[in-house]
């Protein structure tokens, strides 16, 4: 349902509909009407429509549907009406395309909750991992997006500088400008390359180099927070074999989680560092927040588990640990000479297990 009213919205249409194949049969998943109502009939009437699960705009560009699929495999389609003819254009059925991925993600989320025998979500659970996937879709689409004007505005601050005397009192401020641009184009190709799904790979890492792409991509939401980073690292710690971006992500977790730990203290001071054990590479990651509390020491890896209230998902640490553990390495938590959270894990020097 909340697919359909999400599809409804965003085509601003008179109906949408989530349907999927059902061996035999085809099963309407949600629909959202201008009423409310759940128009059975009407769903059926439109589905009948449809030459093929498309993408395809028909019915005099009345009728708009996008499939959802998982490999070859449709796991459903998004269908939008509206009364209107020439309601839909390409622009309509690319938002709608788009969107199709972030509508897997809650079909497949769905699914596990409702074959988990062991974690059952709460409504208000689901609906909230179904904003964030929502959120982290479109952070992508308008860090793509956001390169465009960019790249304009970079050119004709070129054009204005080259017709500019080298004294020109207003030099100064155009390269502020032009400064300015590069840094939220840095960020938005930050944004896209971790955004990217990507098969996991293993290739050569440099432990430096992994800590600062995790520190820079996080560095604006530190700066909010007034945060201070100390990172010390052994000069003599080895590369590993790992997968970068799922590397760097288990670090961004960590990170953010410590930043979030100290936002009701005054001295906010987070420490990073690396070192090597004997054929183990050790990360130490620490913060001056309030520590974590002996009862929930032991459930911190737990999927679900938040001591964040509405600000949080108890996602982060558990996604940590399972990619942490599927580079055949170890993670674990304690409480940091500061009085905060300190986070260890050891990575193998040799090739990660997924491989």
């Amino acid at each position: 349902m909340e697919i359909a009213i999400y599809v409804r919205r965003l085509l601003d249409c008179d109906y949408a509909l989530v349907v999927a194949p059902d061996r035999d049969s085809i099963r309407v998943h949600g629909f959202a009407g201008a009423d409310g109502a759940n128009d059975g009939g009407l769903a059926v009437e439109l589905i009948s429509r449809l030459r093929d699960w498309g993408p395809v705009v028909v019915d005099d560009a009345r009728l708009i549907a996008v499939p959802v699929t998982a490999g070859d495999h449709v796991m459903g389609v998004l269908i939008g009406y509206s009364s209107e003819p020439g309601a839909f254009t390409a622009e309509h059925l690319e938002r709608l395309t788009s969107y199709a991925p972030v509508a897997l993600g809650i079909i497949t989320y769905a699914s596990l909750e409702a074959n988990s025998e062991t974690r059952t979500m709460s409504a208000d659970e689901l609906l909230h991992v179904f904003r964030l996937i929502t959120i982290g879709e479109f952070s992508a689409c308008f860090a793509h997006e956001v390169r465009n004007p960019l790249t304009l505005i970079r050119g004709h601050l070129r054009f204005i500088d080259e017709s500019l005397d080298l004294d020109h009192p207003l030099r100064s401020h155009v390269e502020s400008i032009d400064r300015a641009a590069k840094r939220i184009e840095e960020m938005a190709k930050r944004m896209l390359d971790f955004s990217k799904k990507r098969t996991p790979r293993a290739e050569p890492c440099e432990i430096p180099e992994l800590i600062a792409d995790a520190i820079r991509f996080v560095q604006p939401y530190i700066r909010t927070k007034s945060i201070d980073i100390e990172v010390q690292l052994d000069p003599q710690v080895p590369a590993i074999e790992a997968d970068r971006w799922q590397m760097v992500q288990a670090i961004v977790n960590i990170i953010q989680n410590a930043a979030d730990a100290m936002a009701d203290v005054e001295k906010r001071v987070l420490s990073v560092s690396a070192s090597v054990e004997q054929d183990q590479v050790r990360i130490v990651i620490s913060d001056s927040g309030t520590g974590i509390s002996p009862v929930n020491m032991s459930r911190i890896f737990e999927p679900f588990f938040t001591t964040k209230g509405d600000r949080g998902t108890g996602l982060g640490l558990y996604i940590t640990k399972g990619l942490v553990e599927a580079h055949g390495g170890t993670i674990d938590v304690g409480r940091a000479p500061s009085g905060g959270a300190q986070f260890r894990f050891s990575l193998p020097a040799g090739t990660p297990s997924f491989m």
